[in-house]
């Protein structure tokens, strides 16, 4: 969540759990980049100009759904792996929230926040992320009777106020052992605790699963399909597990190299680039591995945040993150990142900003000859659909969209603004 590109690291008086101290200046621009990516890929994926879309742009479950029988395009990864390329893009996110966490914390304990100052941080970060997850439900129409509850924002907040306690509480040591109650936990209600009405051999499926019947149960008529969110109340869950593990992460890029910590000699990544570059590569071949092994007996699912899909996730984004890692920091090479720089630099603005415009454009009616019809519609029939077939038109609608607020993010970095919520 932290939104600067530069942290400062020193020994703080009051230490985060037993968080290693360390000093020096961090750079940790590949972590921004990351970020990033990631919102970048939110846009692209939520903002796509028609229903015609290629299938990598799509959740496995919506593509399992829409085609109950017969062959679709994608079929063949979906029905092997339970994912696609969209099914990463959140989990990322929440890895990336944990990571950040831990550089935060270090950074104000080493300015002399207590406990207790960081806390009342995170519940008024928590609180602004809500505020604006239900303020972009609400507006234009106010309406709370049909309002969905869950939602990415409100996921975001729980999640990050859930895993901040346990972070400034526990040892990195006791939260390997929180990861580990919640994943295991997780898996045990959902395969043996029965759903009233359903048979018990259907409990991966989202109505028969346990987590389906307590958001119908609680949120009936408050959810993203009928009887079923995707950002339920169970699987939040394990989706602190998968912060949790991102603050794992966190720990170890902040610390010294093995060969420094020998010597006496503090430093954070910049100490030994290819260690940490190895070590996440180490980290995230583990977690792919893990969560491939536990996929026969949980599958890997986005909708229900299994277990396997916490694990698998969190290997991911360890790969995705030493390859930036490798390029930026390694190798130099920043031109290609500048873009996804000024993106992760202001995330939750360019995210929040993005859905809401995309909201209204899709209220908001205009004359299109003798009818009205929504803005985005007008402008992918004037503008991109006379030019290219439906998937490339409704791709290219979903570029330009992320174009418009990478410049917008662009802007606001030139001018050194950054909107930390």
């Amino acid at each position: 969540m932290a939104s600067s590109t530069h942290t400062t690291i020193t020994r703080p008086k009051e230490k985060l759990a037993d968080a290693p101290a360390t000093t020096g200046r961090l750079r940790l621009e590949s972590l921004d980049v990351f970020r990033g990516l990631t919102i970048a890929g939110m846009i692209l994926v939520n903002n796509p100009g028609s229903d015609a879309s290629y299938w990598p742009m799509n959740h496995a479950d919506e593509l399992i759904s829409a085609h109950p029988a017969g062959w679709y395009p994608g079929k063949w990864w979906a029905d092997a792996n339970g994912w696609t390329p969209t099914d990463l893009i959140f989990p990322f996110f929440l890895f990336i929230v944990g990571t950040s966490m831990v550089l935060s914390f270090a950074a104000r304990c080493a300015r002399g926040d207590s406990r207790r100052v960081l806390m009342k941080h995170v519940a008024r970060r928590t609180a602004l992320i809500l505020l604006i997850g239900y303020a972009i439900r609400i507006v234009p129409y106010f309406n709370l009777s049909h309002m969905r509850y869950p939602g990415v924002l409100q996921r975001i907040a729980v999640v990050y106020l859930c895993a901040s306690v346990i972070t400034l509480w526990t040892s990195a040591r006791g939260r390997v052992m929180w990861i580990a109650a919640l994943l295991a936990g997780y898996y045990a209600v959902m395969r043996f605790v029965p759903v009233p009405g359903c048979e018990h051999a259907a409990w991966m499926t989202q109505h028969c699963s346990l987590a389906g019947w307590i958001d119908r149960t609680i949120m009936l008529g408050h959810l993203y399909r009928p009887n079923f969110d995707p950002e339920g109340l169970l699987s939040t869950f394990p989706a602190i597990a998968t912060t949790l593990l991102g603050t794992l992460i966190g720990e170890f890029l902040r610390g010294a190299s093995p060969q420094r910590a020998k010597s006496g000699l503090a430093g954070g990544p910049t100490a030994s680039l290819r260690y940490k570059a190895r070590g996440l590569a180490i980290a995230g071949v583990a977690g792919v591995a893990a969560g491939y092994a536990w996929h026969p007996w949980f599958p890997i699912s986005k909708p229900l945040w299994t277990s396997s899909y916490v694990l698998f996730t969190a290997g991911a984004a360890c790969l995705l993150l030493a390859f930036c890692w490798w390029l930026i920091d390694m190798r130099g090479w920043r031109l290609w990142s500048r873009p996804f720089l000024w993106l992760g630099s202001n995330a939750i603005l360019a995210y929040a900003l993005s859905t809401f415009i995309a909201k209204l454009g899709s209220i908001i009616k205009v004359p299109d000859g003798s009818h009205t019809t929504e803005v985005q519609t007008w402008i992918y029939n004037h503008w991109f659909a006379p030019l290219a077939q439906p998937k490339n038109a409704s791709l290219a609608f979903a570029l330009c969209y992320v174009a418009l607020w990478t410049l917008l993010a662009w802007g606001l970095y030139r001018k050194k603004i950054f909107i930390k919520v």
